[in-house]
């Protein structure tokens, strides 16, 4: 499964036991003052209660089982009368948002959700409800679940609610799990601009206090998981979007500080200098190729949103790429990808869940996997565990993952741990 004329295959699937931590739920769990409750037949419910319990989410979720026969009926009326149950069960503190989840079979009998947020909003009027979908069914569609979960998240930002719509001097991160590090020399650079706050969505405990998002002159997007949200923001609130996802290599971190310093009104005549932190980075760069030697690296989609381009500074940076681990190809990567196929035809090039991603012949102990996914299959002696780019931005980010890969490689990892620790992914 590698080299030119590569395709990927959609076949059976294999689930591996590496794929773990972040899922829909816990994602939309960011949503302050929320709520779920889960209706879905008892299989699907089982495997997100156990998770809910891994993750600390027991005391924020709900489940509401339904039968063959509900599910031939129809359970719209369940649903609302079990909204009424499970606030009674709650009072007095009564959530400020319900996110209500449904299973892939929602999608085929047709539940009118709109209708049954209406009759809901007119009974509380105080909370909002949004419908959430759990299905796998639409991975291939324009909206799967991972986009759709944060279309909803952020349709919860109200017009006129704490002074949205009329901006103030924040810019929002929008995509990423993880707010941004404040380590990262990003904060720097919006102050040159008259940015004060980098708000994420993480960091609200109040319903109330999350509508400030509402007010922000700009959403950086940073992980394609959000740009949908971001455009549906710049439609209902007025807030202009700019997408300039985690980049590790040197140039395309700069051009990101380019287009971001033009968004917000400046120009390219004077740039705020960041050659120190540029400096810093590439000294970590040496740093970490010093530490891995020769020793074949792994970079799997886990651990960063764009595999390929990770692999690709990688190679420039002159370590020794074996092997990209990834399930598809995101159009933001589609580039990287091609010049690796160009320029390092060597770099296998792995679908995880593919069915024979479990073979022997994939195994390769003495290696250093950038991401668990890849480290699992591989065996790999030595892990950098991260996910989602956990925080990274700019050159900090490149700084960062360089003084982790050489860090990573002074002890061998104990895969079965971290898979433990993980948890299932809901």
């Amino acid at each position: 499964m590698s080299g030119p004329g590569f395709c990927f295959e959609n076949t059976l699937h294999y689930s591996s036991p590496a794929h773990g931590d972040w899922g829909i739920v816990r994602v939309a769990m960011l949503v302050p003052e929320s709520y779920q409750l889960f209706v879905c037949p008892f299989a699907c419910g089982r495997h997100g209660a156990i998770g809910a319990m891994q993750h600390g989410f027991k005391d924020r979720m709900s489940y509401l089982y339904v039968d063959q026969n509900d599910i031939i009926n129809g359970y719209d009326d369940l649903i609302f009368d079990a909204v009424g149950e499970l606030f009674a069960a709650l009072a007095p503190a009564r959530p400020k948002v319900l996110l209500i989840f449904v299973s892939c079979l929602d999608d085929l009998i047709g539940t009118d959700h709109a209708s049954l947020a209406a009759r809901l909003s007119a009974k509380y009027p105080g909370v909002r409800f949004r419908d959430c979908h759990m299905n796998p069914i639409a991975l291939d569609s324009s909206v799967p679940p991972g986009i759709s979960v944060q279309n909803k998240m952020y349709s919860l930002l109200e017009s006129g609610s704490s002074g949205a719509g009329e901006r103030d001097a924040a810019v929002n991160s929008i995509g990423n799990f993880d707010a941004i590090d404040p380590g990262s020399e990003l904060r720097v650079f919006l102050e040159n601009y008259g940015v004060g706050e980098l708000r994420h969505i993480s960091g609200y405990e109040t319903f109330d206090s999350y509508q400030r998002m509402g007010r922000s002159r700009l959403n950086l997007v940073v992980n394609p998981a959000g740009l949908q949200a971001a455009g549906q923001m710049e439609n209902s609130l007025g807030i202009p979007f700019i997408f300039l996802p985690v980049a590790y290599r040197m140039e395309n971190v700069a051009q990101n500080y380019r287009l971001l310093g033009r968004a917000l009104g400046g120009d390219d005549s004077t740039p705020p200098d960041l050659s120190v932190f540029e400096s810093e980075a590439r000294g970590a760069a040496r740093a970490a190729l010093s530490a891995v030697g020769d020793l074949p690296v792994i970079v799997d989609d886990s651990a960063v949103t764009r595999p390929f381009e990770l692999a690709r500074a990688l190679v420039e940076y002159g370590f020794n790429v074996a092997r990209v681990v990834t399930g598809e190809c995101a159009p933001p990567d589609e580039e990287n990808m091609r010049w690796i196929l160009d320029s390092a035809p060597e770099i296998g090039i792995v679908q995880p869940e593919h069915h024979n991603s479990i073979k022997f012949d994939l195994r390769m102990g003495r290696s250093l996997a950038v991401g668990l996914d890849g480290a699992y299959l591989a065996g790999s002696d030595y892990l950098l565990d991260m996910l989602n780019d956990a925080g990274m931005y700019g050159y900090y980010g490149v700084t960062s993952l360089m003084t982790r890969m050489a860090k990573a490689v002074r002890r061998k990892a104990d895969l079965r741990a971290v898979i433990d620790s993980y948890g299932l992914v809901i």
